[in-house]
């Protein structure tokens, strides 16, 4: 992971997956940027669906508050759409 992003894995560690999850989302992010085909535009927008139900997995668990876990989602759609 190269990037400078909001949220950094390593402050998830501990939390089911959420760590995992978002630095492998940060890497697809980045080979987008990279070489902006249909591929990895797939590759990143299928796991953008996983990541998205991981997050809310952690909010119902009571992990992540509702506020951090609506900000995490709207920031993962940024870089989805941005």
């Amino acid at each position: 992971m190269n990037g400078n992003y909001r949220y950094n894995p390593a402050d998830f560690k501990g939390m089911l997956g959420l760590s995992e999850e978002l630095n492998i989302f940060y890497e697809l992010h980045e080979a987008y940027n990279k070489e902006k085909t249909s591929r990895c535009r797939f590759a990143l927008e299928k796991h953008g669906e996983d990541l998205f139900f991981t997050i809310k997995h952690r909010e119902l668990e009571g992990n992540l508050t509702r506020a951090t876990a609506a900000d995490l989602r709207e920031y993962m759609e940024e870089l989805l759409y941005d």
